[in-house]
């Protein structure tokens, strides 16, 4: 068996730098150029559909002129039903609101009778956009021998109002012009006519809910305000009762210095109860060791805790001593001397002390644990007792500033509405709103909706958009290995070569087509592996080689039997099949039924050497499998198959080894290890990075001679730019 450690080949991979980031957008670009463009175009289609769909839209503006109230010394029965007089910012957000409100659309609807008219209630701005989609695209309308569709219901008073109300509110747009106090109201219609008369009857209808509000005000505000006295006067009356019943009930008259000494006696409970705590924490340990222990001086002197006692230490060293002399007391004079007694009494009583000392330290330990412990649930006791007080105390403090903020919070509104009803009984002026039109509404001459090319333009933009992120999302959930650069750095051996993708067959029609044209890229591909190989032997010759993979399915038999091929031209080749489990040597060489010898065969004596081998060419020789073993592991682990290669070493200049999927068997691990070299094949886009990391650890963890690695099934047209130079010599023989 051929145990040598093989190094890997000479030559390393060429340094690179690595690529721009604007480098990498291009190959992504370029690399989903079409995906992104079908998307894109799809979008781009779909907005001019839209675009066409949508009806024509004309708007009407007329300007209003809002003013705040002027302020007065005496504030108005208006300012008491109106509390955001002076602040201008929520002054005029409100009046913005009121003109989109659903009581001034009603105002609107009734003053035109809108909910009379069929025309407005089918206006075009109302239509959805979907709505004018399936309108365009009404397949039934084509067919004329389809029966008509049924007709639509007729809508009762109540829906043509809410439908024209609803209408109305929706295309009604309020614009305030910034830094001035003037406002456009605009409203949007398919009628040029409709769109002037209603946003002037907006206006007008937003004057007069203006005066109309301020004249209920003034004639509800006294009865209001005399009746809101009068009960925040109950109110107040009832709240301050409450609060001296409690004073009185619970005898209150300052919390704060018994809060302080609650708060005090707390404290120091808590830090007796924490101090004893850790006491227990810190003895716990040492407490359980020496419960265990019985009071076992062998035990006792395990724990480290007692050795630390200075009583302990000092019976310690005596015993130290007695053991020294005794030694020195044997050296000198013997095991039958008078001394020896006298020693060895010394020793008996040291220990006798020491293990005293072990006991009474045990037993200190053991008091100050139980004492530690009988604090802590004392302290508990007192510490819980102390936060109830504390608790009780705290409610009753809560209660009273509960009771406390009610009376002061009745007493500020009674004063404040009682100012405001002096205010009010005082004076009886009336200021209407200060709202009018400076610009009146113009018929409009040319429709402003749809805005078609920017329809399309968003849509166009949005369907790159939309194209970026699918490509982007395909290219992160995409784990297969689409580069020779990653390829190289996860195995982190050179690369021998690329392998195109073959779009038809597999096994025989591939070597066939490998032999019949030799200027095909898969060809070259071959041949290319082939130089590597070679090249890679300047330093030392490697004879046996092994083709393996991570998985099934990725060619590694087809690339082993077209390597095989393309190396006999110049050597005597043999191409061994040492997959045992799934053999296809003979169906991809064609090997006839009534050739029964094979690789078993041989080891099993049942054929001699040359009757097993079938001859494909002058220089290669295929020792396929015919006859599969019950235990392939055992087949390939044995002396046998060993001696098999060392005999066949002596007869080929190269030996190549079909071996199993390293991660599928482990007979790839033992033919590594009988190999000279191990070259490794991914298959492009399809074995994920971390399949292939999982099989180069698993042959690195035997010190398998991994050399090389070939990138295989590369498509090369469907991403040219993903496999550095090969797309030249891709153009050139394709």
């Amino acid at each position: 068996m051929n145990t040598l450690p093989v190094h890997n080949v000479s030559l390393e991979p060429v340094k690179q730098a690595a690529p721009s980031d604007v480098a990498a957008l291009f190959k992504f670009l370029r690399r989903y150029r079409l995906g992104i463009f079908i998307v894109t175009v799809a979008a781009t289609l779909l907005g001019v559909l839209v675009a066409l769909s949508m009806p024509p839209v004309y708007y009407s503006t007329v300007t209003l002129l809002i003013e705040p109230r002027s302020q007065r010394v005496v504030q108005q029965v208006a300012e008491v039903y109106d509390p955001t007089q002076g602040q201008f910012s929520e002054y005029f957000a409100t009046q913005f609101e009121l003109l989109r409100s659903r009581s001034l659309a009603e105002r609107v609807v009734d003053k035109l009778k809108l909910d009379q008219s069929d025309d407005f209630l089918n206006d075009a701005a109302n239509v959805g956009m979907l709505d004018g989609v399936r309108a365009k695209l009404d397949w039934q309308r084509f067919l004329p021998f389809l029966p008509p569709p049924a007709p639509k219901l007729a809508l009762t008073p109540e829906q043509r109002r809410e439908k024209a109300i609803s209408g109305v509110l929706a295309q009604i747009g309020v614009q305030p012009i910034p830094r001035t106090r003037l406002v456009k109201v605009q409203y949007f219609s398919g009628d040029a006519e409709t769109a002037q008369r209603v946003a002037t009857a907006i206006a007008d209808a937003y004057i007069e809910s203006g005066l109309e509000s301020r004249l209920e005000a003034t004639q509800h505000a006294g009865r209001w305000l005399t009746d809101k006295l009068s009960d925040l006067s109950s109110a107040l009356q009832k709240a301050e009762r409450n609060l001296q019943a409690f004073r009185d009930q619970n005898q209150i008259v300052s919390t704060g210095s018994n809060r302080g000494l609650l708060d005090a006696e707390l404290m120091e409970n808590a830090q007796r109860m924490r101090d004893a705590q850790r006491v227990k924490t810190e003895l716990s340990s040492t407490y359980s060791r020496i419960k265990a222990s019985d009071n076992d001086p062998a035990r006792l002197e395990q724990i480290t805790a007692l050795l630390q006692d200075g009583g302990v230490q000092k019976a310690r060293a005596a015993l130290l001593d007695a053991e020294q002399a005794l030694k020195a007391t044997q050296q000198r004079y013997g095991e039958k001397h008078p001394l020896m007694a006298s020693s060895l009494s010394n020793l008996q009583a040291a220990r006798r002390a020491f293990d005293d000392q072990l006991r009474t330290a045990a037993e200190g330990v053991r008091n100050q644990y139980e004492i530690a412990q009988e604090t802590e649930r004392q302290m508990s006791g007192v510490v819980a007792d102390t936060t109830g007080r504390a608790r009780a105390l705290d409610r009753k403090q809560f209660e009273l500033g509960v009771l406390e903020r009610e009376v002061d919070s009745n007493r500020q509104l009674y004063d404040l509405f009682l100012q405001r009803f002096k205010e009010t009984s005082n004076t009886t002026d009336y200021e209407p709103i200060n709202a009018r039109v400076t610009d009146s509404a113009q018929l409009p001459k040319s429709p402003v909706l749809p805005e078609r090319p920017k329809i399309i333009l968003i849509a166009m933009l949005i369907g790159l958009l939309l194209g970026l992120m699918l490509a982007s999302l395909k290219h992160v959930l995409s784990d297969g290995i689409s580069t020779v650069e990653d390829l190289e750095q996860i195995t982190q051996v050179p690369l021998f070569g690329i392998v195109p993708k073959v779009t038809f067959g597999r096994g025989k029609q591939i070597l066939r087509y490998f032999k019949n044209d030799v200027r095909t890229p898969f060809a070259e591909g071959v041949r290319s592996v082939r130089t590597a190989v070679r090249l890679a032997e300047l330093d030392q010759r490697k004879q046996c080689y092994v083709v393996t993979s991570a998985v099934p399915g990725e060619g590694k038999s087809s690339l082993a039997s077209c390597l095989a091929v393309a190396a006999s031209g110049a050597e005597k080749v043999l191409l061994l099949e040492g997959d045992l489990r799934a053999p296809v040597l003979r169906k991809v060489f064609g090997i006839a039924k009534e050739h029964r010898g094979g690789l078993m065969e041989v080891l099993l004596g049942q054929c001699t050497l040359e009757d097993a081998i079938y001859k494909d060419s002058d220089n290669l020789d295929v020792l396929a499998v015919a006859q599969r073993p019950p235990n392939p592991s055992e087949t390939v682990s044995s002396m046998a198959f060993a001696a098999l290669l060392q005999q066949l070493r002596s007869r080929y200049d190269r030996i190549i080894i079909d071996s199993p999927p390293c991660l599928a068997a482990s007979d790839t691990l033992v033919l590594a290890r009988l190999s000279d070299a191990v070259l490794y094949l991914a298959c492009a886009d399809a074995t994920p990075a971390r399949t292939v990391k999982r099989a180069v650890h698993h042959l690195r963890g035997i010190n398998a001679p991994l050399a090389g690695c070939v990138f295989n099934k590369v498509d090369v047209r469907r991403h040219l730019e993903a496999h550095g130079d090969y797309r030249y010599a891709y153009r050139y023989y394709g």
